[in-house]
């Protein structure tokens, strides 16, 4: 018998071998007996084709197929846009693909759908809390997914799955955070790579998405996640050090009249050994429309940065940069770097270090 499927006894006699006026006594509660075996197979019968709702979620994705059955032949009976707000009746995996039995609020048709296209609504209010919890940290560079990765709630391997992310997809790196590894690993692209291998922590990124995506903010396991260099400046850092901060500032023409960025570079060396600091370079470089290159404009190594750098725009000639530096002791100062053009020419100045202030936050 079907896991779930009620199970009813009907009884083929009475035991009640007694006469006249016991017998009609015996009779009559048979009678009530089997009036509520039959209302109880009605309200089961009632549960097990309709089911009970177990989760309200919204639909992620733009033009989602709404089938009749999870059947290899299977029809489609609707559609749903991205936002539609479902509540699910039923989980299943057929063929390794997991699915969800959907109805739409609103309406009263039932229906099949894959279950990535969804997310539960409790995770999205979490989302949404994350997204207002990080609204002003500006992104710190670009970053693409290696591959099919799940976006989480939390840096963490327990924290519970937003959604699973395609390879290629792209977003803003905002954050990064060290997390001790304090669980086997079950997730194929969650395993350490080569030279996390011997430690005990791992790296996650804070990302947000475009506007148009329902979900804005969420965490990434670091092994996941390549970090992208602007065309324009790619490779400019040199060999043996890998960026992990592109801000783009300023404009400059070049003969063409093409509109190109200067960029506050953050940089780290490949192997170094201070797993705690985001980068330990800061590279400013502006665009030279003589020669058609970049150029340094500042340059600081090393340092012992940290995510996010702050950055504003105070005019068409300025711009400023406020960025979290820890001393030899994990104390962290907020130091303010100003980009100004000067006689056609974009220069950097570092302002005076800030006093220390008392129990400042360290990394772990």
């Amino acid at each position: 018998m079907a896991k779930g499927v009620c199970s009813i006894y009907y009884p083929t006699h009475w035991p009640c071998m007694l006469t006249s006026p016991l017998r009609q006594r015996c009779d009559w509660l048979f009678a009530v007996a089997t009036l509520f075996i039959l209302l109880g197979q009605t309200a089961c019968l009632k549960d097990v084709v309709r089911g009970a709702k177990i989760d309200d979620s919204v639909v992620v994705n733009e033009g989602v197929d709404v089938f009749n059955s999870t059947a290899l032949v299977n029809s489609k009976i609707g559609q749903l846009r991205k936002g539609d707000r479902v509540a699910i009746y039923h989980r299943a995996e057929v063929n390794g693909i997991e699915w969800v039995k959907i109805r739409k609020e609103g309406e009263s048709k039932f229906g099949w759908i894959e279950a990535r296209h969804v997310i539960p609504r409790r995770l999205l209010d979490a989302c949404q809390a994350l997204e207002q919890e990080y609204a002003a940290v500006q992104a710190q560079i670009g970053g693409r997914l290696k591959r099919e990765t799940r976006l989480r709630i939390q840096p963490s391997r327990e924290a519970e799955v937003i959604t699973v992310l395609k390879g290629g997809t792209e977003f803003d790196v905002l954050k990064r955070q060290r997390v001790e590894r304090r669980t086997p690993t079950t997730d194929e692209n969650e395993k350490p790579t080569t030279d996390e291998s011997d430690i005990k922590y791992d790296t996650w990124y804070l990302v947000r998405f475009p506007e148009s995506s329902i979900y804005r903010v969420g965490w990434l396991y670091g092994g996941s996640v390549e970090l992208i260099e602007p065309p324009a400046v790619a490779g400019i850092i040199g060999s043996g050090r890998r960026m992990v901060g592109a801000i783009p500032f300023g404009a400059t023409l070049d003969k063409s009249g093409a509109v190109l960025k200067n960029y506050f570079l953050l940089d780290k060396q490949i192997f170094s050994n201070d797993p705690i600091a985001d980068f330990d370079r800061i590279y400013v470089v502006r665009f030279d429309p003589k020669t058609g290159n970049y150029t340094s404009a500042y340059y600081e190594l090393p340092v012992r940065g940290l995510y996010p750098v702050t950055y504003q725009t105070e005019s068409e000639t300025q711009a400023k940069f406020l960025v979290p530096l820890m001393d030899k002791a994990g104390n962290v100062t907020q130091v303010e770097y100003t980009a100004e053009l000067l006689n056609n020419v974009w220069t950097v100045r570092k302002g005076k270090l800030p006093p220390m202030m008392p129990n400042q936050p360290r990394r772990s």
